[in-house]
């Protein structure tokens, strides 16, 4: 089978996101069981425009909204490509702006399928951090084109794949027209994330450490765990902010204000090679989001680590821990109201309060709970691979 896939960014390139990752892992997966796997993405970084990656023949090219034919022109040329290789089986889209070039490259007469990562409108949105007034008919304009682009090739496909019930129900409300819409989670690799990855060189304190990996902006509400961590007052304790983006030097100025200066370390970015033994290291990992989490791959990489999570009832993060919630090992709470600084902080109380053993017990929880749930990477290509095969038969 030959899978032509169309994506946002693809794990390695800089600045790879969690939909990269997943076109990675999947990617890959199905390239070692002999499937051909063809990529088309956009360039980001330093890197060719053509080479092979992990059984992958990827193809990228320079994106720009502004100048969208342009844009379609180059993508309907890389497919033509593609197509001299072999004849494609299935299209794979992912990220609106490769998948629209791509649509309408290919026939009418090959199956496609559209994983839903995030809405681009609603992303684009999320990156604007006060815009100008002044620019308000330009971004209400970047918008719509991004909603409605999204919208045609979602339309055009045969089937719809979304990471989580959260997502299938934001989809279906934003868009007409859609075919059968599924939930297919998320997966995470249980090698590279395990209790046992190796030592952390950036937790340097004895702890309890907790930890949050998240860009920066005002949804992922570090803020509010600022806040928290400094009403929690727990002996010892330590916070590892791990990420970048525009609220950055705002939320340095913030942990000062609330003196917790010295028990806060903002890591920036951190190498994804980095990040195993770092939730590795940590005692507790805290996802403060405020709205729209659409899966949350971060919260599976922590759980794999032995970990665990409170996160909050925003998004699809009840999804993730609601039955782990349940386990007998899992003393403490693991799930919050999105904004509630008081209820955070008397979680992180909790948790900081347990004894190792405690904690160690609940680890084990977290890492059993990922694997006995199937959010493996194999588990992942299995259904997908599955489903693949009777779109394209």
């Amino acid at each position: 089978m030959h899978v032509l896939v169309a994506a946002n960014n693809l794990y390695p390139d800089p600045g790879a996101t969690g939909s990269g990752r997943y076109n990675y892992e999947v990617g890959r997966r199905l390239a070692e069981r002999g499937h051909t796997v063809s990529v088309v993405t956009r360039r980001r970084g330093d890197v060719p425009d053509r080479e092979r990656v992990a059984g992958m023949d990827v193809y990228r090219y320079g994106a720009s909204v502004p100048r969208l034919p342009r844009t379609v022109r180059t993508l309907a040329d890389i497919v033509a490509t593609v197509r001299e290789t072999a004849p494609v089986d299935l299209a794979s889209f992912h990220g609106a702006l490769s998948s629209f070039g791509v649509d309408r490259a290919l026939s009418d007469a090959v199956p496609r399928t559209y994983t839903v990562h995030g809405m681009w409108g609603v992303e684009y949105d999320d990156r604007l951090v006060d815009p100008s007034r002044w620019a308000a008919p330009w971004h209400w304009l970047n918008r719509t084109l991004r909603h409605r682009v999204e919208g045609r090739v979602l339309a055009n496909c045969d089937r719809v794949f979304v990471l989580s019930e959260f997502q299938r129900e934001r989809v279906q409300s934003a868009h007409d027209h859609l075919p059968p819409v599924s939930v297919l989670p998320g997966g995470v690799d249980i090698e590279r994330f395990g209790p046992e990855v190796g030592e952390s060189e950036l937790v340097t304190t004895p702890g309890p450490n907790l930890l949050t990996v998240r860009r920066l902006t005002p949804r992922m509400g570090v803020a509010t765990l600022l806040d928290a961590f400094a009403a929690a007052q727990t002996d010892d304790s330590h916070l590892y902010v791990a990420g970048d983006g525009p609220l950055r030097e705002a939320l340095v100025a913030r942990a000062r204000r609330l003196g917790i200066a010295d028990d806060v370390t903002f890591l920036g970015y951190v190498p994804d090679e980095a990040l195993g033994p770092l939730y590795a290291a940590a005692d507790l990992f805290v996802l403060p989001t405020l709205e729209l989490e659409g899966f949350g791959l971060v919260t599976l990489e922590s759980l794999a680590s032995g970990t665990p999570v409170v996160g909050t009832t925003a998004g699809a993060t009840p999804e993730l821990l609601c039955d782990l919630a349940d386990s007998p090992d899992v003393p403490a709470s693991l799930l919050v109201p999105p904004g509630d600084d008081s209820a955070l902080a008397a979680a992180i109380g909790d948790w900081t309060a347990l004894s190792v053993t405690e904690r160690r017990a609940a680890g084990r929880a977290c890492r059993s709970h990922v694997l006995e749930s199937g959010y493996t990477w194999a588990a992942v290509a299995d259904r997908l691979e599955g489903l693949f095969a009777e779109l394209s038969g």
